[in-house]
């Protein structure tokens, strides 16, 4: 048992083991105390020991709190000052912990992004094409919109809202697979331009509004060549999958004619891992023309 000694008729513990109550360090709480966010209850003028109370628990938990979150002292300082509520801090707790689990999330996916990178240096460079079909692809009703989307998983989420919203507007029955047609010129992990939507079995000439997304009907144009691979995961197998796109179409004497395709065959819900995920990458190609060679 912690032994504690009467003030009264409240318990004050010595700073060694009110640390052990509270959970923090003695070098923390003597620093807390001479920055004045934490002075003990009192201090033995004979002896100069520090005494602490369990009344002072919650003060110093709003201060591991507010730190936790990245402020500065003086700024935990003035807030204690201002008496900040407990509503207060949990709304900001709240906050912090969202910040924290988007890090987290775009942490697993950058080290999924570094371990396809080894992987691909292990296999000594690329798959070759054996896996690529070449084919032809209809017209089609595309039902999108098209925006600029700060990243892949925001992305990710309006698939997830569309999934969820079109059968009941468009429905089922309408609804082919979903798919993003990646304009941007050049790849990005960030502000994609992206048009994303539902291939739909037949057009409906309508407009529809989904989560403040205005989603119209298009018509995407026949393809009379298109090179397409089966991607098994998520994103973080486009280097193996594109990668063995470029070396088909080098090998084979073709060009990109167009901006591509990823067709999602299977979506994973948000509680599957993207490992589950199937798509069908697609890249309109054409030959390059013959051309006489370099001389030098």
């Amino acid at each position: 048992m912690i032994p504690y000694r009467w003030k009264g008729r409240q318990a004050v513990f010595k700073i060694g083991e009110f640390s052990k109550i509270a959970q923090v360090s003695s070098t923390l709480l003597r620093y807390y105390d001479e920055v004045g966010l934490l002075k003990p209850a009192r201090i033995d003028r004979f002896t100069g020991y520090r005494y602490y109370s369990v009344e002072q628990l919650p003060r110093l938990n709003r201060i591991l709190a507010l730190k936790d979150m990245g402020l500065a002292l003086d700024q935990i300082q003035r807030l204690l000052d201002d008496d900040i509520s407990e509503d207060e801090i949990r709304g900001m707790l709240a906050l912090r912990k969202a910040q924290i689990e988007q890090t987290l999330r775009d942490e697993v996916e950058r080290l999924r992004r570094v371990e396809s990178r080894i992987k691909l240096i292990d296999t000594e460079g690329l798959r070759q094409g054996h896996d690529i079909v070449l084919k032809s692809v209809p017209a089609q009703p595309f039902l999108a919109v098209r925006q600029t989307f700060a990243s892949f998983e925001a992305a990710r989420d309006l698939v997830f809202e569309l999934r969820d919203a079109l059968p009941s507007h468009v429905g089922r029955n309408r609804l082919g697979s979903p798919a993003v047609i990646t304009h941007s010129e050049n790849f990005e992990w960030e502000n994609l331009d992206f048009e994303l939507g539902y291939f739909l079995t037949d057009a409906v000439d309508e407009t529809f509004m989904v989560g403040g997304h205005t989603l119209t009907v298009r018509t995407i144009p026949a393809v009379s060549s298109m090179a397409t691979i089966i991607r098994l995961g998520g994103p973080d197998q486009n280097p193996f999958r594109y990668g063995a796109l470029g070396i088909w179409m080098e090998t084979g004497g073709y060009r990109m004619a167009g901006p591509g395709l990823e067709i999602f065959l299977r979506v994973p819900s948000e509680s599957d891992t993207p490992e589950q995920a199937i798509t069908e990458i697609q890249l309109p190609v054409e030959k390059i023309p013959d051309q006489a060679p370099d001389l030098y």
